[in-house]
């Protein structure tokens, strides 16, 4: 469907702490016009648009600084580009698997089987080890048969929780490794990211064995959880370079948030042909919906650079497209209309 109306889009883009700031004015569908060149500053080289409509006009950038992972304010633009620190490291290493099991992603709940998932999953066999994120100290240790760690005591079996102070975080960060086989480490102790802190295992409410991993935010509260794939560092591509993380937020007509189940992720080549597919939801639980620091509704790591077709339905098909890029966070700001 094409779109009747201007879109405005303003790109920011992190370097050395400062944001460079860039806008965009797409001329409206069936507007006669030439493409316009962007000028480009640092990572400021991605776009959003109405698939039907990509004509853009010169823009001038303007600096202005801005915090790494505390936003005081959502991304006010259709495209932020965020140069996050990614503070967190893979609980998981090769030759485990270190990759998120796609089919049940944060907020998701597998096509209504289950509860929304508070966290992400890397499925692996029991006894893989399981390393800390970050530096950090521990402050839960054990089984959870008498201690409510999750929804419910016995949830996560046996579970490590680490509090860590992240840089740029005004607030500290709380991770959760559930299901496991075995603890390696007590309440109080210091870790360091990387070090062993347990193994892969099948305790509590578990359906094979995999380790669970949350990001909790500000307090170590089941409820106070973040989507992990915007603070985990993304994999390297084949040629060593790090992949991107596309998330955003969707909203009505009205500017609240937007519960879309059925959001279409396609990357495009340099033809506009699709390589690949990709299936999500915005999180299932309104609670989970536009929370700081990032405000996001969904979230998608580990994507390889280049252009992506957005689509989603309110009211009919909606169909954007966007530039990721490697090594940063690639966040849409989508009204729909």
């Amino acid at each position: 469907m094409k779109f009747h109306s201007y879109w405005h889009i303003t790109i920011l883009s992190f370097f050395l702490g400062i944001s460079w700031c860039i806008g965009v004015t797409l001329t409206p569908v069936g507007t006669p016009s030439s493409p316009h060149r962007i000028n480009t500053l640092a990572f400021a080289t991605s776009t959003v648009a109405p698939v039907e409509n990509s004509t853009q006009d010169t823009v001038t950038p303007a600096p202005t600084p801005t915090p790494t992972i505390q936003m005081s304010t959502p991304c006010p633009r259709q495209v932020c580009i965020f140069n996050s620190q990614f503070p967190l490291a893979l609980p998981i290493s090769p030759p485990g698997r270190d990759t998120i099991e796609p089919s049940y992603r944060f907020g998701s709940t597998q096509g209504g089987q289950r509860d929304p998932h508070h966290g992400v999953e890397f499925i692996n066999r029991a006894g893989v080890p399981v390393l800390a994120a970050a530096d950090g100290k521990v402050v839960v240790a054990g089984d959870d048969a008498s201690l409510v760690v999750g929804p419910m005591v016995d949830f996560y079996g046996n579970v490590v929780v680490i509090k860590h102070d992240v840089p740029g975080s005004a607030v500290p960060i709380f991770t959760t490794y559930g299901h496991l086989l075995r603890v390696g480490v007590s309440v109080g102790q210091k870790v360091r990211q990387g070090e062993q802190i347990g193994e892969v295992g099948l305790g509590g409410v578990a359906a094979g064995t995999h380790l669970h991993f949350e990001v909790r935010y500000g307090e170590n509260d089941y409820n106070a959880v973040r989507n992990p794939e915007l603070w985990l560092q993304p994999h390297l591509d084949e040629t060593g370079n790090p992949l991107g993380v596309l998330a955003g937020r969707i909203v009505d007509d009205q500017g609240d948030p937007l519960e879309a189940e059925n959001i279409v992720v396609k990357k495009l080549d340099d033809n506009g042909k699709i390589e690949k597919t990709y299936y999500l939801t915005t999180y299932e639980d309104a609670a989970m919906l536009a929370l700081p620091p990032w405000y996001d509704t969904f979230a998608l790591g580990d994507l390889p650079a280049g252009k992506y077709q957005i689509s989603f339905i309110y009211k009919h098909e909606q169909k954007y497209q966007v530039e990721v890029l490697p090594g940063v966070v690639t966040y849409v700001y989508l009204k729909g209309k």
